[in-house]
């Protein structure tokens, strides 16, 4: 075990440039960087990449640390402040909010759903649903015609959720594309 002196020492040898001073201090300090950086983040190894990013900050800016103040708050205040850069770096950014969102949708509406069109595209939603197998229609028709939530039909049809979810995205996307090729037809033909 050290002692608060060894690492006073330690730390003045690495300000001089001791390598192994310094690699003294990280192997004190490696684990308590660390924890603290997994305890803040989802993935352990990218704490351990930050944990790493750490030291070598450390190492750059040694002849700025009091070596007569203890060094692991220290090193956490690096660690904390890279976290949030790093954080800041890998946000998920939002394109537009709800308004440009709902903007986008109410144009998109605009364009393929004209007078003349919706009523083809209903036909089209009725005749591809139609030809659908019983069970397949029966569980579009609860989810989006009843407005069942997927947890409730879940439930129901003692299913996985995850299970049923993939079915209905299959489903939505086979329909889409019955859709597609029947509004083709339609629109091609003179």
């Amino acid at each position: 075990m050290t002692s608060d002196a060894d690492e006073r020492q330690w730390a003045i040898a690495a300000q001089r440039g001791d390598g192994d001073a310094f690699a003294a201090l990280v192997e004190r300090h490696h684990r308590g960087v660390r924890a603290c950086l997994v305890a803040r983040m989802n993935d352990p190894h990218e704490a351990e990449d930050l944990a790493q990013e750490v030291f070598v900050t450390a190492f750059r800016k040694l002849a700025d640390f009091d070596p007569a103040r203890p060094m692991a708050p220290w090193l956490r205040s690096i660690a904390l402040n890279l976290l949030r850069n790093h954080w800041r770096k890998f946000r998920a950014q939002a394109i537009g909010g709800n308004a440009e969102l709902a903007e986008l949708l109410d144009q998109q509406i605009a364009t393929e759903c004209t007078s003349e069109r919706e009523p083809l595209l209903h036909a089209a939603l009725h005749d591809c649903l139609e030809r659908m197998d019983g069970p397949a229609r029966e569980l579009l028709h609860r989810r989006y015609g009843d407005e069942e939530s997927v947890r409730e039909l879940s439930d129901r049809l003692q299913r996985g959720y995850s299970a049923l979810t993939m079915q209905l995205h299959r489903l939505r996307e086979v329909l889409a594309e019955c859709i597609s090729r029947k509004l083709e037809k339609i629109e091609v033909s003179p």
